[in-house]
């Protein structure tokens, strides 16, 4: 069930059944930051690197949320945002969209774009 905090804009995301109910509204959305090659329909060749400057985060039954839509300049994150993050848990705020939109070709999976805010998640005391 998505939980309100005070602190943040809209509903806290947590799982793929938070995403289904609050896909279009502004939200919060709670899972480990995935820095990632460029999501591609042709594999990297094995002599062929690509950087992982894409991310994603993992929610907590699994659900992927990839950070802004697909090929745009924003969906590119920044080195230190990808450095500070990577692997940790996260809070990111944002409008949350079931499908991300798209200006041609695109991923058919959630996405929160028009991120405001990125903060590592505080560990709740006994978890």
């Amino acid at each position: 069930m998505a939980r309100r905090d005070e602190r943040q804009d809209g509903p806290e995301v947590r799982n793929a059944r938070d995403v289904s109910r609050h896909g279009g509204e502004t939200a919060t959305v709670v899972g480990r930051y995935r820095a990632i090659e460029m999501p591609s329909k042709v594999p990297p060749s094995p002599s062929e690197s690509r950087p992982k400057d894409y991310a994603q985060l993992i929610l907590e039954d699994g659900a992927v949320v990839y950070l802004e839509s697909y090929n745009t300049p924003q969906a590119r994150r920044p080195a230190a945002e990808r450095e500070r993050f990577d692997g940790k848990t996260v809070r990111v705020s944002g409008k949350l969209f079931r499908r991300m939109p798209a200006s041609g070709e695109s991923l058919v999976a959630p996405c929160v774009s028009g991120i405001t805010e990125i903060a590592e998640e505080e560990e709740q005391p006994g978890a």
